[in-house]
């Protein structure tokens, strides 16, 4: 959409041609989880993906013994949240006892999910960190019986109350670290020399688009032209392996194509180039028509309208704009499929800084991606 009015010029033409044929729901849901080869007829599109698919391949830990699953083990979890701490708490168990941990580090732990069931089911010694008391408050009358300490910290590399509770014989595990937070829990971690990290990160776009704080290893640091992404290849490292439904696709493709037409709009009739941040709007909003979907948004970013609903309807429905807007969605499965590689390259990125500093790293797929997408843990110990 940046690329307007050529928005298709980085694009091999084939490539999209290929993938613009295909307007069945279900066969365009299948191709934006990478299912292509029943479908995708030019060889350079197809090796295209099956690249892709070969560079995301990421191991999967050794299974571990069942998780020892009590009566009330998850009143008030979701389910996403009872996957991840069905699959991951057996794991630390292990981790603990074979690298003679003394103590549990959780990171941005909030109510104290993963902390309270890693003490009661498998009585080891935790400390959950958050910087909001009421969550930590909720934790403690919600799980009193429980033995967990719940600690109110910045989490931050460089603040000296964080890092003085680490100690050499401590485990820090950070289950979805947003943005800046898992860099924090890995550089005060090695800093202090702890026996081990697990760290699951997320919301890469919560990172800011400089070098210095996407490229911490000295590997890349070094490069003579280190990779940094901008806050749309962030945001698309973030939502890199989720899974869609009907219902996902249905919402994303009213979403699509009223702000790719309104983006054309403001371009071409009323001279505004730049893209027009319009903020997240209700589901409701695409129910409605095109034009009253404009006159909302207009109204939000202070713009005079010069159009009535029905000449805004007429423009949003002429062939020319149907055309672009479908192989704009066509291309965007193919920018998609870069998402995975991207998010890989952020946390090899972390691998390699942990490296550098003698711990002995492994990069695994912990969750089902359908319920937990963000299914990435970085495993390190001295």
């Amino acid at each position: 959409m940046l690329l307007y009015p050529d928005p298709l010029g980085a694009f091999p033409r084939d490539w999209i041609e290929d993938l613009a044929q295909f307007k069945n729901q279900e066969d365009v849901i299948k191709l934006s989880r990478k299912e292509v080869s029943p479908y995708i007829t030019t060889p350079s599109l197809l090796a295209f993906y099956q690249r892709i698919a070969e560079l995301c391949i990421v191991p999967s830990p050794d299974p571990e013994a069942p998780f020892p699953e009590q009566k009330n083990s998850f009143l008030y979890m979701i389910p996403k949240k009872q996957h991840e701490i069905k699959k991951l708490a057996p794991f630390v168990n292990e981790f603990y006892k074979n690298h003679e941990i003394k103590n549990i580090v959780d990171i941005g732990g909030g109510i104290g999910h993963l902390a309270q069931t890693l003490t009661s089911h498998y009585d080891l010694k935790t400390t959950t960190l958050d910087m909001d008391p009421v969550l930590q408050e909720t934790g403690r009358v919600r799980f009193k019986k429980n033995d967990v300490d719940y600690i109110h910290v910045k989490i931050d590399a460089n603040n000296e109350q964080f890092k003085s509770i680490l100690t050499t014989n401590s485990l820090t595990l950070g289950l979805h670290t947003c943005g800046p937070l898992a860099v924090h829990q890995i550089k005060a971690s090695s800093s202090q020399n702890i026996k081990g990290i697990i760290n699951f990160p997320c919301c890469y776009e919560k990172l800011l688009p400089f070098p210095e704080t996407q490229n911490i290893s000295k590997a890349a640091r070094n490069s003579k032209s280190p990779l940094v992404f901008n806050r749309f290849a962030l945001t698309l490292a973030t939502r890199a392996h989720r899974k869609m439904t009907d219902k996902d696709y249905e919402l994303k493709l009213k979403v699509k194509y009223y702000r790719y037409a309104i983006h054309f709009l403001l371009h071409d009739e009323y001279g505004i180039e730049s893209l027009s941040p319009l903020g997240n709007s209700t589901p409701a909003l695409y129910n409605e028509s095109f034009g009253s979907y404009v006159v909302q948004q207009f109204e939000r970013i202070k713009i005079d309208l010069k159009h009535t609903k029905e000449e805004l309807d007429h423009y949003f429905e002429t062939q020319n704009v149907q055309e672009l807007i479908w192989k704009m969605l066509s291309a965007d499965l193919i920018r998609n499929a870069f998402g995975r590689v991207m998010e890989l390259y952020i946390l090899l990125d972390r691998v390699l800084f942990l490296e550098e500093a003698g711990y002995k790293v492994q990069l695994l797929e912990f969750f089902e991606e359908p319920l937990s997408p963000r299914n990435l843990g970085i495993v390190a110990h001295l």
